[in-house]
């Protein structure tokens, strides 16, 4: 569906998911899915239409390849069906796409996917102006409305169309018309009825936290699917791996900042009660350190994200269940503080670089050692071992760090620094 018809043909990601009969869609809609070719789900259509058949707001993200045109046409296609339309007012459901090309590709699939199902379509792709047969278009349109930021603009100041009997708001690459405009998108969309009226997917292929932010006001309790393939790509990346006990790892970890400058990082930890605790004794020293807590609402947790991205808190410290909501372009330093116990976790890791080049160094203690083969086979090399020497100058204590930066807090029990002669735990190597 992504990039023209073949293309929805030939998916770029493995079918993971389950066959079409599985869920309870419409009878005739299952059978237009096997006539085009279309036998199972992938990975996001099955988990995002398992959401939208239960009546929530869905935000989406996945790279073009993964079958969202496919899945928005289907949840348009069933809510039509499923819901009497008889006297409402249409559309019923609106598509609202980043651009021409894209819009036609989704009306000509979703013409064939309507097939004998009693539903109409309309489509105003024209990016500048609305043409004569898009506005004799609008005067009847149909159940499912396919349209382009530009002609919802003309076709709602001009009242071409009614939207209050609206069901399903689907935006579609919500990443791309943001970055054209983020003020012109929110002009729009709030002269739709408000979230509470009815259901609103959301679509991105590349989220950036304006996109997000305008998700937020568009969207009910949304349940958020990411989906990511992690980095690949590891050439032009420092990687490093640090053997040491587990006592030895907060002071080596202050010892790591300060000799880069107290810089922007990111660091992973694998445990939530853990991460909040690093979190907690890395501002009692009067570091500006945030924890980024999945479970938070995402308008909390964009605010948290975005104290980071702006460099008002230099130190993230997230779990693996918060990496997906990291969308941070200028990243450069990762530390895992703890190594994962999944190696594909480390890849997913890697890929919140999103340049070229960067960092990553791992601390491998005790426990991060069982982990440490498992990651190396998957990126098929050794990570280099990096040597804290002299170790005055790699092991800081809390108090000098606290000394400083004036953190407060001085009554917190700090973490003891290794002393020189300490016995350290050496590689398996």
């Amino acid at each position: 569906m992504e990039g023209g018809a073949e293309a929805a043909v030939k998916l770029r990601v493995p079918l993971h998911g389950r066959p079409w009969a599985h869920f309870p869609l419409p009878f005739r809609l299952k059978e237009n899915l096997e006539k085009q070719g279309f036998q199972r789900t992938t990975t996001l259509q099955d988990l995002a239409l398992t959401e939208v058949l239960r009546g929530r707001d869905v935000i989406l993200r996945a790279p073009r390849g993964s079958g969202k045109g496919i899945f928005l046409l289907v949840a348009a296609l069933d809510r039509l069906v499923r819901t009497d339309g008889e006297g409402e007012t249409r559309p019923r459901v609106l598509i609202l796409t980043s651009g021409e090309d894209r819009a036609r590709t989704l009306a000509a699939w979703g013409e064939r996917l309507a097939w004998g199902l009693g539903t109409t379509l309309t489509l105003c792709a024209s990016e500048d102006r609305l043409t004569e047969e898009e506005l004799r278009a609008l005067e009847g349109v149909g159940d499912l409305l396919i349209i382009t930021p530009d002609g919802l603009h003309r076709a709602l100041k001009w009242n071409l169309l009614r939207p209050h009997g609206l069901r399903l708001l689907i935006v579609d690459e919500l990443d791309r018309m943001v970055a054209r405009s983020q003020t012109f998108m929110r002009q729009i969309l709030q002269k739709l009825p408000p979230p509470d009226r009815h259901q609103t997917l959301i679509l991105l292929e590349e989220p950036s936290y304006p996109a997000l932010e305008v998700a937020a006001e568009v969207t009910r309790d949304p349940e958020e699917i990411y989906i990511e393939e992690g980095r690949r790509d590891f050439e032009n990346l420092e990687l490093w791996v640090v053997h040491l006990s587990r006592e030895e790892k907060f002071s080596l970890l202050l010892g790591l900042l300060r000799k880069r400058g107290w810089p922007r990082v990111l660091i992973f930890v694998n445990e939530k009660l853990e991460a909040q605790k690093l979190t907690e004794d890395l501002k009692a020293l009067g570091l500006k350190a945030v924890f980024l807590k999945p479970e938070l609402p995402l308008p909390l947790r964009l605010n948290f994200l975005q104290l980071f991205a702006r460099g008002e808190a230099r130190i993230m410290v997230a779990t693996d269940a918060g990496c997906r909501f990291i969308q941070d372009p200028h990243l450069d330093l990762i530390i895992n503080y703890d190594l994962p116990e999944v190696p594909s976790d480390f890849l997913q890791r890697a890929g919140k670089i999103k340049g070229t080049t960067g960092t990553i160094i791992s601390l491998c203690d005790e426990t991060g050692a069982f982990f440490l083969e498992g990651i190396e086979e998957l990126l098929g090399r050794k990570i280099p071992v990096l040597y804290p020497e002299p170790e005055e100058e790699w092991f800081v204590s809390p108090a000098e760090v606290r000394s400083e930066w004036g953190g407060a807090g001085s009554q917190r029990r700090s973490r003891r620094v290794t002393s020189r002669g300490k016995k350290r735990v050496h590689s398996r190597r």
